[in-house]
């Protein structure tokens, strides 16, 4: 048995080392595996992680597949061949975001003509777009994450969290869009949008509850604040990723 460096408990070094264990640990939200993994071992690929977690992100979006998808879809009464029982939802009129002057021409950009029908180099340079907006997401999100955080940390205690510690947090605990997978690959046109929700939804519960351990681990932070400052973050890049694509693309047009 050793004590462990940074939470000064008792670790059984069999268990610590054992690659398996650990990641069995990780998936069931341990916050020992997770403390481990953040302080305690030499993990210099997470920078690669974050970019493929990111790729994967955009590339549900791209191919209007995805949690996002559906809730702009169905809030924006998108009802096309690529979307019509596979991620819309028909949703009363007063929710609908196309009834809002300030919304409908973002709404209107997303309501895209079918892959078919358009030029391969429109739909790359598309996924290039997608790609940019996705990633300013993640910044926006994780910037919002760390300042308040280093806010919090002021008036409580001295908890310093460098770069390297907060891009491989995020990149551990992002691993959960991985469950997005079984939809993404055998998911058919076939395959209802009500069930598509379900699921993303529960891969986004499951996610929400792996940034909470993760960061709570790392900041040290209160239960309630970390839980409002994760709603709030994941809002804020919600909403980028709902009107910056549009801007891109009159930018670069």
């Amino acid at each position: 048995m050793n004590i462990e460096e940074h939470c000064k408990g008792i670790v059984d070094k069999y268990i610590e080392y054992d690659p398996v264990i650990v990641m069995i640990d990780l998936v069931l939200i341990s916050k020992e595996a997770q403390r481990h993994i953040i302080f305690n071992t030499d993990f210099k690929a997470y920078w690669k992680l974050f970019i493929i977690l990111m790729m994967l992100e955009t590339y549900g979006i791209w191919r209007n597949d995805s949690l996002f998808n559906i809730v702009v879809n169905s809030l924006c009464n998108i009802q096309n061949n690529s979307t019509t029982n596979t991620t819309f939802i028909k949703l009363p009129q007063q929710l609908l975001l196309n009834n809002l002057e300030s919304y409908n021409m973002d709404c209107m950009d997303w309501a895209r003509e079918e892959k078919d029908g358009v030029n391969l180099f429109i739909w790359e340079k598309d996924f290039y777009i997608q790609f940019i907006s996705t990633f300013m997401g993640v910044i926006v999100f994780i910037l919002i994450i760390h300042s308040t955080m280093r806010l919090f940390s002021i008036y409580s205690q001295d908890t310093k969290v460098g770069i390297v510690k907060l891009l491989k947090s995020y990149s551990l605990a992002n691993t959960s869009l991985l469950f997005t997978l079984p939809t993404l690959v055998w998911g058919t046109q076939e395959t209802l949008p009500e069930t598509r929700l379900l699921h993303y939804l529960l891969v986004f519960l499951y996610m929400f509850t792996v940034f909470y351990n993760v960061f709570t681990v790392l900041y040290e932070s209160p239960r309630m604040f970390t839980t409002v400052i994760l709603l709030f973050s994941h809002l804020v890049k919600f909403i980028m990723a709902f009107h910056l694509p549009p801007l891109i693309r009159t930018v670069t047009t």
